[in-house]
């Protein structure tokens, strides 16, 4: 019985393993280069239809390292596009008054340009105060100034930001971003941060008549004792060259130590830049004060050329000298008309609207075009493949042919 039993059970498993086996040879498929040639042909249709679906989605942060270097390429100052700003599109949105800006003479009256520092400062550690525009509009002089909370000193830069000159003049100067700065600035302070309450900052006063040059005052002081000194600065943009012009206040001095036997280095004194002279453009007007009585005592107006080698002293009665008044800045103008932005409000959603209908045609179109390139891609890889099978089955035929013979 138990042989039997044995017996039984051998058959079936010698049943089974031969059934096994006939499956496995009968599923199994021979690898010839035709099969391995239509299934790469399937991967790369595949491929192409995947990169396709892709292309509708966003862009994601899942990608390939290659594209990930491609988006992340540094780009320069110059090639960057700054974008405008979109207004939120609830039409329910309470009136805010807008600021209308016009352009006037920076430099008017003669000397007064001064930086503004808010008591904010502090905290921002950083500001860019009123800049100016040259005569021709086509660059932008800002100042930069820093504060170093460590010692409580103050800093400062002189920057060019280059205008678009394809906006009007007043566009181009609101759109002025110190993205596109230039990096070297033109003018600097001393940064020596470990003095102090020191303060020096950098104050732009006039473009020349023909833009070439631009004179700035250097204000160096005590935060808790006022101002010690103003120096007198130029510079040049064809040469691309700086020249403190220390020359002035050595003049000065000179004069009233002979002339009155005043030793000015001994009493708090000033000079006051006023600008470029109308007569004469390559020379700079000086105004001299003394500042140890009540009122400040008036000590005469002084001109020195650009390259600080000739000195004159123009009036020792404080008269108005001609000054030229070259350069350009913005300045608030009133606000804008609730009725007039109204109106404009309808116009700009009238042209969004539009603007947003011609965009979804584009987008439309443009999926349409990358959706027959696909079928024509698809169709143009089909047809390869048919053509290269027909040529594997016809080889196929002759090798079987030949076998036969």
């Amino acid at each position: 019985m138990r042989r039997k039993i044995l017996l039984i059970t051998l058959i079936i498993g010698l049943c089974q393993t031969f059934f096994t086996s006939f499956a496995f040879a009968k599923k199994a498929k021979i690898i010839t280069p035709q099969s391995e040639y239509k299934y790469q042909q399937k991967l790369l249709r595949q491929e192409e239809i995947e990169k396709y679906e892709r292309g509708l989605l966003p862009q994601s942060g899942y990608m390939m390292r290659e594209e990930y270097e491609n988006l992340s390429k540094d780009v320069s100052n110059e090639d960057r596009v700054i974008p405008e700003y979109k207004l939120p599109k609830d039409i329910k949105m309470k009136y805010i008054p807008q600021p209308t800006y016009k352009m006037v003479r920076y430099n008017d009256p003669p000397g007064s340009p001064e930086l503004h520092i808010e008591r904010r400062f502090k905290f921002d550690k950083q500001i860019n105060a009123g800049a100016i525009t040259s005569p021709n509009r086509d660059i932008l002089v800002s100042p930069v100034v820093y504060y170093y909370a460590n010692n409580q000193c103050v800093a400062s830069d002189l920057f060019v930001i280059p205008l678009d000159k394809t906006l009007s003049d007043k566009d181009r100067i609101l759109r002025a971003n110190i993205i596109k700065r230039i990096e070297e600035p033109i003018l600097s302070t001393e940064k020596n941060i470990s003095e102090k309450f020191i303060f020096r900052t950098m104050t732009p006063i006039d473009f020349s008549s023909d833009g070439s040059k631009l004179v700035a005052k250097e204000k160096i002081g005590n935060i808790n004792d006022g101002i010690w000194q103003t120096n007198l600065w130029v510079y040049d943009f064809n040469t691309k060259q700086s020249k403190k012009l220390s020359e002035i206040r050595d003049a000065i001095k000179f004069y009233w130590k002979n002339q009155e036997g005043l030793a000015l280095d001994e009493r708090r004194w000033d000079i006051y830049p006023l600008g470029f002279d109308v007569n004469s453009p390559e020379r700079i007007i000086v105004s001299a004060y003394g500042y140890t009585g009540k009122t400040p005592t008036f000590l005469g107006n002084w001109s020195i050329d650009c390259n600080g080698e000739r000195t004159l002293l123009v009036s020792l009665f404080e008269s108005v000298t001609p000054v030229s008044i070259n350069g350009f800045k913005l300045v608030k103008d009133g606000v804008v008309d609730p009725a007039k932005l109204y109106v404009d409000e309808k116009i700009q959603d009238k042209i969004a609207k539009q603007e947003r209908k011609a965009e979804k045609k584009v987008n439309q179109q443009a999926l349409k075009a990358k959706k027959k390139d696909l079928h024509n891609k698809l169709k143009e890889m089909t047809k390869e493949e048919t053509g290269v099978v027909k040529q594997y089955e016809k080889k196929q035929g002759v090798q079987s042919q030949t076998s036969a013979n």
